[in-house]
């Protein structure tokens, strides 16, 4: 048994515990819960009274990327259009994001951050900034050490390098 996200336990898929070694599977599973609440945190630290944190991450993607249509905003929010479709509608009624006909593709929406919604993402980015620096500025010397070595071996780990 393991601890789930939320503290509930979770039985061992079979060969797994033998596969791994019970350490790293009990290691696999508080990294887990480890990554997944920090990520709401996080997400909760970029929402606003204006914007959902859903809501802001389609004008963060809209911020990376340019542009977008909306069905591909639904595929890397890993929602269905429908869904995505209310989103936008929101956004745009909010004055955050504009829809404009495809140029190339009449069928097709183009939807862009305007300039209040790119003003947006950049205070909330600044203030999940400014709370993680917080958080981190109160850790002693040897816990922003660890970090530091944690961070490094997570991004080796768990983020594929881009070609």
């Amino acid at each position: 048994m393991t601890e789930g996200a939320h503290g509930e336990t979770e039985p061992v898929p079979a060969g797994e515990e033998s596969a791994g070694g019970g350490e790293n599977v009990e290691l696999a599973a508080g990294l887990q819960r480890v990554l997944l609440v920090s990520s709401r945190i996080l997400r909760s630290h970029t929402a606003s009274e204006e914007v959902s944190a859903p809501q802001f991450s389609v004008l963060a993607y809209l911020q990376r990327t340019g542009e977008s249509t909306p069905g591909a905003l639904a595929e890397f929010d890993h929602v269905s259009p429908p869904v995505m479709t209310r989103i936008l509608g929101r956004l745009e009624h909010a004055g955050l994001v504009r829809r404009d006909a495809h140029p190339g593709d009449g069928r097709q929406v183009r939807v862009t951050l305007t300039d209040r919604g790119q003003q947006l993402v950049l205070a909330g980015r600044e203030r999940r900034h400014a709370w993680l620096r917080s958080r981190i500025e109160e850790a002693t010397p040897a816990q922003q050490a660890a970090l530091r070595d944690a961070s490094r071996v997570l991004q080796e780990i768990l983020i594929p390098p881009r070609d």
